[in-house]
């Protein structure tokens, strides 16, 4: 199975199950200047709202819909063809 086609699985099952706030492997495109160092997470809230929102937090246990948004995508397409990869 190919990279892309396994996240964009598994990240549908996610949403389908609604079963956690996934984390994400820093993307060198975006995890840089104020996201540097940042871990980058789907919060909650916006898999339950079928939202494809990747937000970026200091600490790990906060993956609030009220932290700041790295990026936003219509579709779990375009969110891994963007690079975003689950951790």
């Amino acid at each position: 199975m190919e990279d892309k086609e396994y996240q964009m699985k598994n990240l549908e099952a996610i949403y389908v199950t609604a079963s956690l706030a996934p984390v994400f492997k820093p993307n060198t495109k975006f995890c840089v200047d104020q996201f540097a160092g940042h871990i980058p997470y789907i919060a909650y809230a916006d898999i339950m709202d079928r939202k494809f929102v990747i937000r970026a937090t200091t600490d790990y246990t906060d993956k609030s819909e009220a932290n700041p948004v790295i990026a936003a995508y219509v579709s779990i397409e375009d969110l891994v063809n963007d690079g975003w990869r689950l951790d």
